[in-house]
């Protein structure tokens, strides 16, 4: 029973382990993304010098993540951003031995998501500016919506509309 107890992991978060010497030092990760899950529950190896540094990078890697906060599953409070070092990649915090710790993470977006936003903003006033300067084409000027030359100021209008979604921040 006695080994039993040592095993678990509801031991070491208190006191490190007395077995220390005979395994690699570890944290039992819950992976949540943004706030639903777990979606994964696993067990990451500490590195670095100290071999008290959680490998946010391999993290983020494996599960197609941008960034790692800090969870609160009870409740459900993402906390501050896990940062990591720029040359290693491991956290800038120490982690203890044995510990289990909640991650929140952050998703990386598809590529064709910004890509569509950006060939519609170029697209949209490139098209309105050909109307602008060579008038409307005969098939259009029968549509009720286009009945003659759309004046300068909605280009103006759709570059203004288009550069302030672009440059707008986005809640965490």
């Amino acid at each position: 029973m006695a080994s039993a107890e040592a095993e678990s992991l509801a031991a070491p978060l208190l006191e490190p382990s007395a077995r220390r010497g005979d395994r690699d030092p570890f944290v039992e990760v819950r992976l949540y993304r943004r706030g639903a899950g777990p979606v994964a529950i696993f067990r990451s190896d500490l590195s670095g010098p100290r071999r008290d540094r959680l490998d946010v990078r391999r993290i983020q890697a494996n599960h197609g993540l941008r960034a790692l906060y800090a969870f609160k599953p009870e409740g459900s409070r993402r906390g501050l951003r896990i940062r990591c070092d720029p040359t290693t990649g491991y956290s800038a915090l120490p982690f203890r031995d044995g510990a289990a710790i909640a991650l929140d993470g952050e998703p990386k977006e598809s590529w064709t998501k910004p890509a569509s936003v950006i060939v519609a903003g170029l697209l949209v006033p490139a098209v309105m500016a050909v109307v602008v300067v060579n008038g409307v084409p005969e098939p259009l000027r029968s549509w009720r919506v286009i009945n003659g030359m759309l004046p300068p100021w909605i280009l103006v209008s759709a570059v203004i509309i288009f550069a302030r979604a672009r440059t707008r921040p986005r809640a965490p």
